[in-house]
């Protein structure tokens, strides 16, 4: 009994120091992870309750006085077709800005994984507009969009004149030119992102595929496409949350028109909120854009999860 008692000790002595250190990291753990924590309760979180704050009242900015009207400025959203059409033209600009991204993208970044001279050179000359700032690039692409610029030019050298025309000034033309002008800003993220990735993939997995007889088009898919899933979303995540941010570019060339054509939800909310003092209307408008921003950033890293499994 002495011997067995004598020992119960010697056995709760390495669990409990095992404890006490686990403890200690998680402490450790916890005191690395306090900067980032406050940081994000002070600059994000708070920021972004003040706002949904700031939705329930009907305030013009100067009035030392707020009208609180409840959920009235989320049912107004609901009547307010300018609101509807600017969520359209955010989601036909996210479909081709993001579609054009991807497509291109992946291809570009295949034909350099195979290029044995001067990848360095063309990943920077594709690269170069990502850290271009935003009013740079719209007026870059103004210019190009103009009646005399590039587009139209080059259409008149090769006997297309007829169909030169104001692409930022035609409602049917003007989105589509400006979701171009967007995607060339972040097309060399996707391209080194998807260049990485392809540079990763195991080599053995292609010539397992030569060996089988496969050709490049069925190699590119059977072999590159399923081992880039992560990359492909993680491109797509940021690329979708690019897009549905864009403001500086259309506020640039075209500040939403014309005729509403290339309103988006960040265009209209700082129409709303700013040029016509409407912050409460201004303040739903953005609350209700984060949240369709955050569903689709969850969708999309559930789809990656899916993938991985």
């Amino acid at each position: 009994m002495v011997s067995i008692a004598s020992k119960v000790p010697t056995r709760r002595g390495p669990r409990l120091r095992e404890m006490r250190r686990g403890g200690k990291r998680t402490l450790t753990a916890y005191l690395f992870l306090a900067p980032a924590l406050i940081l994000f309760l002070v600059f994000v979180l708070r920021p972004t309750l003040g706002l949904f704050g700031l939705s329930l009242f009907e305030w013009n900015g100067v009035s030392p006085t707020r009208e609180f009207v409840g959920f009235d400025n989320y049912g107004r959203l609901f009547e307010d077709r300018l609101f509807w059409k600017a969520l359209g033209n955010n989601l036909l600009f996210v479909l081709l800005l993001v579609t054009f991204n991807l497509v291109v993208g992946l291809i570009t970044a295949s034909a350099l994984a195979r290029a044995t001279r001067g990848r360095l050179i063309y990943q920077l000359i594709f690269f170069l507009p990502v850290v271009q700032a935003s009013i740079v690039t719209a007026l870059v692409w103004e210019w190009i969009y103009q009646p005399g610029g590039l587009i139209n030019s080059f259409l008149k050298t090769i006997g297309l004149g007829a169909f030169t025309k104001g692409w930022l000034g035609d409602p049917n033309t003007a989105l589509p030119a400006l979701a171009l002008a967007a995607a060339w800003s972040g097309f060399g993220l996707a391209v080194v992102l998807f260049l990485a990735g392809i540079q990763g993939i195991d080599r053995s997995l292609y010539d397992a595929a030569k060996v089988d007889g496969a050709n490049v088009r069925q190699t590119f898919f059977a072999v590159t496409i399923p081992q880039l899933r992560p990359v492909i979303t993680v491109v797509l995540l940021l690329e979708m949350i690019g897009a549905f941010q864009a403001f500086d570019i259309i506020w640039a060339t075209t500040r939403g028109g014309p005729v509403n054509s290339t309103e988006v939800l960040a265009t209209y909310m700082f129409k709303r909120g700013f040029t016509e003092g409407q912050y409460g209307y201004g303040a739903a408008i953005a609350v209700t854009f984060m949240v369709i921003v955050l569903v689709a950033a969850v969708i999309s890293i559930i789809l990656r999860e899916r993938g991985e499994d």
